[in-house]
């Protein structure tokens, strides 16, 4: 019984100790500040993507702002590779040409560009795109960079003789017949063209 009673008395004094002690202060520095995340929900940085460049698919706008005269005749036009209400001019360069092509210097990135004018029918717009198969190989560059489609708008009157030029032309990594889609008016209507191939 004596052996309880000095075993308890310690007990509850210590009880009444913890309770009615004052809690130590926390020092200002060592609390988050209003709005910080905690440690389970701050963010951990990851490492950003590297996107390699090349050309993007989704159609962008070409305006009637830009339109220029090459300074092609009519008949370097009349025989021009066409489609549908499009046609497109080499200006520095005649198709299916192996030396002009391989003495094209390629690029950083490995692409020869070659100028070629489209003339499009007055009244008209019209998507021009790369055929997909081959647009590993080759792209537009009627726009600043390298695209696999560009919608052009309808500039001047169907009325009107086709003198609706637009600058600009292809970027290609190797020798190839390059298939080229021209959508219009719900029809598509597809060219080649002969880069560096000599004969399509």
């Amino acid at each position: 019984m004596n052996r309880l009673s000095r075993v308890s008395v310690p007990a509850g004094v210590l009880l009444l100790a913890a309770c009615t002690a004052t809690p130590a202060p926390v020092p200002p520095s060592s609390l988050p500040a209003a709005g910080a995340p905690t440690a389970a929900t701050a963010p951990s940085p990851s490492p950003s993507a590297t996107v390699a460049p090349g050309p993007a698919s989704t159609a962008l706008q070409r305006g009637c702002a830009s339109l220029v005269s090459v300074g092609l005749g009519d008949d370097a036009w009349r025989t021009a590779p066409v489609a549908g209400p499009a046609a497109f001019g080499a200006l520095d360069y005649r198709w299916g040409d192996r030396a002009g092509f391989a003495e094209r210097a390629p690029d950083a990135q490995g692409w020869r560009r070659f100028k070629v004018a489209m003339r499009l029918r007055g009244g008209t717009p019209a998507t021009v795109s790369v055929a997909g198969p081959q647009r590993a190989v080759g792209a537009l560059t009627y726009l600043n960079g390298l695209d696999h489609t560009v919608d052009f708008a309808a500039c001047g009157a169907p009325a009107e003789p086709p003198t609706s030029e637009f600058a600009g032309g292809f970027a290609l990594r190797e020798a190839v017949c390059l298939p080229v889609d021209v959508t219009s008016g719900g029809a598509t209507t597809r060219v080649v063209l002969d880069f560096g191939k000599d004969g399509c």
